[in-house]
This record gives C-alpha cells, structure tokens and sequence, in this order.
C-alpha cells in the first residue's frame, strides 16, 4: 500500500522555530511530507497561489502580518 505524501507550508519567520517544526515533521513513521518554507506571510501566500498545500502551519507573528488577519488571509487562498 502506497502512503500519500502531503504537501505542507511552513510560514515562519524565526530560523530556529522553522528548523525544528521541519525536524519533527521529518521524525514521524505515519505520514510522509513534503514542506515549503515561506519567512513572510506575502512570500507563503505567492506560494500557497503557485502550489496549493494540503496543511499550513503558521506563525501568527510574522514581519508583514499579525494574529486574526494572518489566519484570514491565508484561508482566503
């Protein structure tokens, strides 16, 4: 039986927080990803439009974007 792979998109902005959110996808035996990583909410959503993710996980802090507008944004794409 063949495992999907899902696509995610990491939009975080600290280089430290994106390593380690990549190492414990990378760590798990039951699902398999692929991950993109965007520093900028601009940046993940020109990805999001270019490439559609099955999971996003998001900073809610980010340089160009701040809490509930954050989420809205990114559901809009």
């Amino acid at each position: 039986m063949t495992e999907k792979t899902y696509h995610a998109l990491l939009i975080e902005d600290n280089p430290a927080d994106a390593r380690l959110i990549r190492e414990y996808l990378h760590m798990t035996d039951s699902v398999q990803f692929t991950l993109d990583h965007a520093d900028r909410l601009a940046s993940g959503l020109r990805q999001l439009a270019a490439q559609p993710a099955d999971v996003v996980l998001l900073d809610l802090s980010l340089p160009d974007s701040h809490g509930w507008d954050t989420f809205s944004q990114v559901q809009q794409h």
